[in-house]
């Protein structure tokens, strides 16, 4: 084959994607280059990193994290559901002036993909990689001398500790507490790792040719006030300190960042052969309002946006950002609340979207199955979460013994904490200029003004041309 075959070839698009994430359809050499940056601006509220325009970068670079010691805290760790994600609290990825990606209130999103992670990962990696603990194992009673018999009637967190059976004397509250490793707690600073694709889902199907941008490349992250009770969960026996101060440990925030090179005459004609290059991505937008006890409990007509966009689903949950001291408590406030018990009957959520002058449901939904099930539909996965952990029926399969000395069928557990709610546009038509409107009347919730968060998920496109990218909604 001749050098004119070969160009005709590599105009035809022989020449391999290198920007989408996947097997290449051929051999090549690629050589790696690991870079640990440093960020250029940082503080406890705000942090920036510049990336260097070379190479392809790994979509899946990671940033640690770790807070300063704190002596009276040490025995806590973080939130069981999203662990080091609950330090930021927005995120962003810009190109110069243009933002590619930005995403609001980012950990209480994560409490909702962390749902979709299974539960031996949990507890072999996410462990390590970022305090993520959602495991469940059965508990079985043992008797007093500590002999384990077939009768599990419950089940719970699961540890890499063994649970403590000592002094059972009958399936009460402290018998088997499961605590948390020693090396995630505080008091032994463990630094963790945030995945760059976690934090922008732009990224997780495209690595970014940094070496055609002539515009500089940031990450910006925002972190939860450390004024607040929202970065970590405190140990039961350290309830005292509720409200103690923690610090992010600068010294150890920084980008380990993969560069990918692959043969320079391949890199050049990749570059030749795309002067103008299109990535068709989804972006969120937040929509949030507060609700007290008795609005949350009446129906609510809500509208979260989309006006004018294509939209392929939106994601809602209900949270109790004012409750009292959640770092004492298992999950923090970053679990999404179910409809509360009354009396010993189950109330449940009524719910609809209407869009384009339609409902997304002939009757409005009321049922915690089918509402599970559009969660399985919206993500295209099953979530590794219980009945109970969902809706809270199936009342007293939850152990009620302690994790980290809280009650996990308790208030500050883990019961009625993971009821998010999925609704999948099904019309792939755009948004008219009334926007999106989620209807909504929880059964009964405590004595609380409640944030609704709902995050509309928009179909964006990026066109990089001549080296300079522009962003617009599809």
């Amino acid at each position: 084959m001749d050098e004119n075959q070969i160009n005709q070839e590599d105009e035809r698009g022989m020449i391999p994607n290198l920007i989408k994430i996947g097997a290449m359809p051929s051999d090549m050499n690629i050589e790696v280059d690991t870079d640990v940056l440093e960020p250029v601006v940082s503080s406890q509220s705000f942090a920036r990193f510049v990336l260097e325009k070379k190479g392809f970068m790994n979509s899946f670079s990671k940033i640690t994290l770790g807070l300063q010691l704190n002596a009276n805290a040490s025995h806590g760790i973080f939130p069981a559901n999203i662990g080091i994600h609950s330090l930021i609290s927005k995120c962003a990825l810009k190109c110069g002036t243009t933002t590619i990606s930005e995403f609001s209130d980012w950990n209480y999103w994560m409490g909702y993909k962390s749902m979709f992670i299974d539960n031996e990962i949990n507890l072999e990696r996410e462990t390590f990689l970022t305090s993520r603990l959602i495991n469940h194992d059965f508990v079985y009673k043992s008797d007093l001398n500590n002999q384990s018999n077939t009768n599990a009637s419950a089940y719970g967190l699961q540890s890499h500790r063994y649970s403590d059976t000592l002094g059972y004397d009958g399936f009460d509250a402290t018998d088997f507490d499961v605590k948390a490793p020693e090396y995630i707690m505080h008091g032994n600073t463990p630094l963790f790792q945030i995945s760059l694709a976690d934090l922008f889902p732009f990224l997780r199907f495209n690595q970014l040719p940094l070496y055609m941008f002539d515009e500089q490349i940031s990450i910006e992250l925002h972190f939860t006030s450390p004024a607040t009770k929202f970065r970590s969960c405190l140990n039961g026996s350290e309830t005292a300190s509720t409200g103690t101060t923690f610090n992010v440990d600068l010294t150890e925030l920084k980008l380990i960042s993969d560069y990918l090179y692959y043969d320079h005459d391949l890199m050049n004609r990749f570059r030749d052969a795309n002067k103008v290059m299109n990535f068709n991505y989804v972006d969120y937008r937040l929509n949030k309002r507060s609700l007290t006890q008795a609005q949350a409990q009446v129906k609510q007509i809500m509208n979260v946006g989309g006006a004018g966009r294509i939209v392929n689903k939106v994601v809602g949950g209900l949270f109790n950002d004012n409750k009292v001291n959640p770092d004492c408590s298992i999950l923090n406030v970053y679990g999404a609340l179910a409809p509360n018990m009354n009396g010993n009957n189950n109330t449940n959520l009524t719910t609809n979207l209407r869009y384009n002058d339609t409902y997304l449901y002939p009757i409005d939904v009321d049922s915690p199955a089918i509402q599970f099930n559009q969660v399985i539909r919206g993500e295209g996965t099953i979530p590794y979460v219980t009945r109970e952990e969902y809706s809270r029926q199936g009342a007293g399969t939850i152990t009620p013994t302690e994790f980290q000395g809280y009650s996990q069928s308790s208030a500050s557990g883990i019961k009625g904490h993971f009821f998010w709610n999925v609704y999948k546009l099904n019309k792939n038509e755009r948004v008219n200029s009334r926007g999106i409107e989620v209807e909504t009347s929880y059964g009964a919730v405590s004595n609380a003004t409640h944030t609704y968060r709902a995050w509309v998920e928009l179909v964006k496109t990026a066109k990089l041309e001549n080296g300079l990218l522009t962003c617009y909604f599809a």
